[in-house]
């Protein structure tokens, strides 16, 4: 059914765990994966960081980014599942469909996260953007909940 997906990563336990699902669905499919994290400079806008820094804390997070591509690629390639990545500087969503796109993608796997407050209100998720503006399926995985340990008395 799938002959290529795209995964986007942003290092928090949803996209981890939209990860676990792309690989299985990879390995299942004999489909290749096209892996992307991106960069949303527009986070920092409201910080009080002067150029110098706003600049450190951009690099950092391109480097972040980066890493998380390199890791899922190789882990891939470990599992014998042919995978590309690359990261990329923008409005996520827009960029994860455009990458998605790119790379001839036949479905895109991502995690979902509520951003909450005024933020989700006047933009939306990142996942329902994807999902209104992809021209592929979406498969949008949800973060599981942690089980509940009980605090010994």
């Amino acid at each position: 059914m799938f002959k290529k997906l795209a995964v986007a990563l942003d290092g928090s336990r949803s996209s981890e765990e939209a990860w676990a699902v792309a690989l299985e669905l990879a390995r299942t499919e004999g489909a290749g994966l096209a892996v992307c994290s991106v960069v949303d400079p527009i986070t920092l806008a409201g910080t009080a960081l002067p150029s110098p820094a706003m600049a450190i804390a951009i690099a950092d997070m391109e480097r972040f980014a980066q890493k998380l591509v390199t890791e899922a690629v190789e882990r891939a390639g470990r599992s014998g599942i042919a995978a590309s990545g690359e990261t990329r500087c923008g409005a996520p969503a827009f960029e994860i469909v455009a990458y998605a796109e790119r790379a001839g993608a036949d479905a895109i796997v991502m995690g979902t996260r509520g951003l909450g407050g005024l933020r989700h209100f006047l933009m939306g998720s990142v996942a329902e953007t994807v999902l209104r503006e992809a021209k592929v399926p979406v498969i949008v995985v949800r973060e599981r909940e942690r089980e509940r340990i009980p605090a010994h008395s």
